[in-house]
């Protein structure tokens, strides 16, 4: 099992709104982020902005299922196999759903096939060592974004 360092104890974590501005290695994610202050005792709501992000993955449980949300905080695991694995998983996924959607002439046996290809232009693995898993446990489930750095605003 892997083990994830909590980088925001945020209590209360419900998710109003999320923010996505693609632009290929500058992808930025912003999350607002309701949460109870330990130290002020107070809720309120903090920004939370994600940079250099290469995947995102939203794991929605029932609705009316709460088992997670009790971890209470945002967690960051830095295990490159981890990463890894999900941004494969998350290709694999995409390419599993276009080819259910889409007619193409698609050979798994192609190298050059662009549906074989996950980091097109090697820039994620190249610097694979520098993303981490960000997850946050919400009532209806879980949010994972794997990025550069995370912030928190506000």
């Amino acid at each position: 099992m892997k083990k994830a360092k909590l980088v925001l104890a945020n209590f209360d974590a419900r998710i109003p709104n999320v923010s996505l501005r693609p632009k290929n290695l500058s992808t930025k994610v912003t999350v607002s982020c309701k949460m109870y202050d330990e130290v002020s005792c107070e809720k309120k709501t903090v920004k939370l902005l994600f940079t250099g992000v290469a995947a995102i993955d939203f794991r929605v449980n029932y609705f009316d299922n709460m088992i997670g949300a009790e971890v209470m905080g945002l967690y960051q695991i830095e295990d490159r196999s981890f990463v890894e694995k999900l941004v494969k998983d998350i290709f694999e996924r995409r390419k599993e759903i276009y080819l259910l959607e889409g007619d193409y002439d698609y050979d798994e046996n192609e190298p050059a096939d662009m549906l074989n290809v996950m980091d097109l232009q090697g820039n994620f693995m190249r610097e694979i060592d520098n993303y981490s898993a960000y997850i946050q446990n919400v009532d209806a489930g879980v949010y994972i974004i794997v990025a550069k750095d995370m912030q928190v605003i506000g």
